[in-house]
């Protein structure tokens, strides 16, 4: 849907001396939102903050009907840059292994490109926890100051950043949102399709419960579009391919392995007769898993990210299933559409990165081969 965004305080960070680069303080933040930069006053007073991808809004990310699958893609090669290049990229938390796999891929991202020739400085971090909104923005604030040549971010939330990149806007600084939130502010946004996710969990779910059983449900924060669009996905599947399959309840953990731990304890109390359990990330999952291990229970436990510790469960025949969105090759397309902006291509504004089901016939296949991963490729 379309915001009206009316006159927004933009900050001018007030530069943190003697801070380690990953850890933001809420003063230092406090201190940062307390000024506006003339640049981003600018942008105000131009009649507000441009929305190019205002029509992805209004459709809503997982339905926008101009979407791209990654695989789908024809760019030709990569612009290659001219001179040194300074990307940032702002992700949510790395303690969640997901967030901590795009990192991963990210400078990984950076070493590959070097081995091209490409004088490149990445700088990834992240906030101090999926809650720390401010924390966020300030590493945010801190890139745009420093005049980074493009910065691909995460949002916590779908508001939390928009400060920081009304500031990006009024700098001329190119952006590409990797998988969470969806901003229209920002032109291109490459993550999965978070539909999908649910879509292939529940498909995959009533495959193993041979068309009956009693499902639930542990959803993300509901404050970000993934959570919401996995859920809906997966409950609407049931209620059009298969209502014998009940879904006895669904419970927020907000992302967070011990709240979905003590929600299953709960259930497996309230509901001795549970089937399985499709939970919005694999945090959750593992948590779940572990609640019903202790419970001495056999109930199929399905998540989505595809981080190593469910792929090693999966591995030691634990955790049934995830639906793998690639965290490694995910950041690694992010930065390669951020570095097709920077060399002035036009791209899709939505980019559905791969994903699938990773369970124990296929947890040993090689990722790149699934996901048809074939490095940059950069322009003579």
């Amino acid at each position: 849907m379309k915001r009206i965004i009316g006159v927004v305080l933009v900050l001018a960070l007030l530069l943190m001396v003697g801070c380690a680069p990953e850890a933001v303080s809420e003063q230092a933040a406090a201190s940062d939102n307390a000024a506006t930069t003339e640049a981003a006053e600018e942008v105000v007073a131009e009649g507000g903050t441009p929305q190019p991808a205002a029509e992805v809004a209004e459709q809503g990310y997982d339905f926008y009907d101009k979407a791209v699958s990654y695989s789908e893609l024809d760019l030709g090669p990569i612009p290659k840059p001219e001179g040194a290049v300074t990307l940032g990229f702002v992700c949510k938390a790395f303690d969640n292994e997901f967030w901590a796999a795009n990192k991963e891929g990210a400078l990984a991202a950076a070493e590959e490109l070097k081995a091209a020739g490409i004088d490149i400085t990445y700088d990834v971090r992240a906030a101090q926890g999926e809650g720390d909104d401010v924390g966020q923005l300030a590493v945010m604030n801190d890139m745009v100051n420093k005049g980074y040549d493009g910065i691909v971010l995460s949002p916590i939330a779908e508001g939390n950043l928009l400060p920081g990149v009304e500031k990006a806007i009024a700098k001329g600084i190119p952006m590409v949102v990797n998988n969470d939130a969806f901003m229209p502010e920002i032109d291109v946004t490459a993550g999965v399709w978070h539909w999908e996710g649910g879509l292939l969990a529940a498909e995959y779910i009533n495959d193993l419960l041979g068309g009956s059983g009693k499902v639930v449900i542990i959803q993300g924060n509901l404050k970000t579009p993934p959570a919401r669009s996995r859920t809906d996905a997966f409950v609407q599947w049931f209620e059009e391919n298969n209502p014998s399959v009940e879904i006895l309840d669904i419970q927020q953990a907000d992302w967070d392995r011990l709240k979905a731990k003590d929600i299953t304890d709960t259930w497996l109390k309230k509901y001795p007769d549970i089937d399985a359990i499709f939970c919005n990330n694999d945090t959750m999952a593992m948590g779940a898993l572990e609640a019903v291990k202790s419970a001495e229970k056999d109930i199929i436990i399905v998540g989505i990210d595809g981080t190593g510790e469910a792929r090693e469960s999966i591995k030691a025949g634990e955790l049934t299933a995830t639906v793998d969105s690639f965290p490694l090759y995910m950041s690694r397309i992010s930065t390669e559409m951020l570095l097709r902006k920077i060399g002035g291509q036009t791209l899709p504004m939505v980019i559905y990165t791969p994903q699938a089901i990773v369970d124990a016939s296929n947890v040993d296949m090689d990722p790149e081969e699934l996901i048809g991963w074939n490095g940059f490729e950069f322009a003579d």
